[in-house]
């Protein structure tokens, strides 16, 4: 008897409990599987007073995160209502859930969830008029059955090494949804390949891989480059980030300012995924270059005056660093600009002070030390950068001058070294 009157107490507690902090509430939504950026409805209801008061919300989390690691979220209100969340980008497994209480992350503010999950179905089909190219022709691709959601999801048609990893894509095209043709540039590469179709992009794995058909490239010509760059730039070629204008140059040669928004451009692209518009008004009154239009755009670059760029003019070593610094920043460091690149500082670990460090220019030196931190740039030899040159005879014999192999080569380090999770490391104001 004692212990039946003590379980009734303690049930009575629990119901006071329940009525005093209002612990009320349910959440459902519409589907359980979504594609990527799918509407998602939401329904919740037997939603309080006191709920409102305390802000309740509902918010979509990653499967297993903990209270405070939440994704977009809605505030409710009083008894049943519909809302419209968007599900993730990335696929992948979700929880939608109802909090009571805003800024409590733990227990006593969840009330529930509901489980979800991101999948994105293999659909679409490509295809190519012949299984051989010569390098650096179009290939002309026709691509069927592409869903608005995948089109939606960024699905795009790229260029691979046969075998290579899901991230290691060359040129790449996205596609709309339906039926389309379109060509794609084959690299100057010789050897077997792939056409490969994706149903997502930034998400390099086997879930967003749809398929694939092989095809060979023949005729390549050599790239003119230092022995110790050919591996570098046959991966810059693969992974498409050899602009048009140095694809039969002499890339031993020093750089000028329009190829290296060129080299700037095509590292943006592959960095962000996003592809590059040039600027609807140009400025400038000494060229028309569409990749430094481009640049401009992107605003990873500007003139060395209002209507001038210089396209012509040579680019030094702490001006190659800074630019390509720039690129990273406006890849993965959100908010950032060049009109307020100066108010962001950079928060890493310094690597050895080159010997010549006070003939590097302030302005250049965080980017000098980002890059030799990360192994993306090293000096010249004995612990020298070489930033710029100051003598008459420096200048005359092009000393410092960054070269077009440098400027591909630290493209693909930048690629290979860096990601988003460096951003960190760059600090807003």
């Amino acid at each position: 008897m004692k212990k039946f009157i003590i379980v009734l107490i303690l049930a009575l507690i629990c119901l006071l409990q329940v009525t005093v902090f209002g612990i009320t509430g349910s959440v459902s939504i519409n589907k359980t599987i979504y594609a990527p950026n799918e509407q998602m409805i939401v329904k919740v209801s037997e939603i309080t007073e006191q709920m409102i008061e305390d802000e309740a919300y509902v918010s979509i989390y990653q499967k297993g995160a903990a209270h405070d690691q939440y994704m977009s979220w809605s505030y409710l209100q009083v008894g049943t209502s519909e809302l419209e969340f968007e599900a993730p980008s990335e696929t992948g497994s979700y929880e939608m859930r109802l909090y009571r209480i805003d800024h409590v992350y733990n227990d006593e503010s969840f009330v529930m969830s509901v489980p979800f999950t991101v999948s994105m179905k293999s659909q679409g089909e490509i295809s190519l008029e012949k299984d051989a190219y010569i390098a650096q022709q179009e290939i002309s691709v026709t691509v069927k059955d592409i869903t608005q959601e995948m089109e939606k999801a960024g699905a795009y048609v790229s260029v691979f090494k046969k075998g290579a990893k899901h991230n290691e894509y060359g040129q790449y095209q996205y596609v709309k949804a339906g039926n389309s043709v379109f060509e794609i540039q084959a690299p100057n590469l010789n050897g077997e390949f792939e056409m490969r179709l994706y149903s997502i992009d930034h998400n390099y794995t086997e879930e967003a891989f749809v398929m694939s058909v092989p095809f060979t490239l023949s005729g390549a010509v050599p790239y003119n480059s230092s022995d110790w760059a050919k591996t570098e730039i046959e991966k810059a070629a693969e992974m498409g980030l050899i602009p048009d204008s140095l694809k039969n140059a002499d890339l031993t040669k020093p750089i000028t300012r329009a190829e290296f928004a060129a080299v700037s451009v095509k590292l943006y692209e592959k960095l962000s995924g996003t592809k590059a518009t040039p600027a609807i008004v140009n400025p400038f009154k000494d060229t028309n270059d569409q990749d430094v239009l481009k640049a401009l755009e992107v605003g990873i670059t500007a003139g060395i005056a209002a209507d001038k760029f210089a396209p012509d003019n040579l680019l030094n070593r702490e001006q190659a660093a800074t630019m390509l610094t720039r690129v990273f920043k406006k890849s993965y460091v959100e908010g950032w600009t060049l009109a307020n690149d100066g108010k962001y500082t950079f928060n890493y670990t310094m690597p050895a002070i080159f010997k010549d460090d006070a003939k590097i220019s302030d302005w250049a030196k965080p980017s000098v030390y980002f890059m030799a931190t990360h192994g993306i740039i090293s000096g010249v030899g004995d612990n020298n950068f070489a930033p710029k040159a100051i003598t008459p005879a420096e200048l005359a014999a092009n000393y410092a001058s960054a070269t077009r192999e440098q400027a591909l080569a630290i493209s693909v380090r930048m690629t290979e070294k860096l990601n988003e999770s460096d951003a960190k490391e760059i600090v807003a104001p």
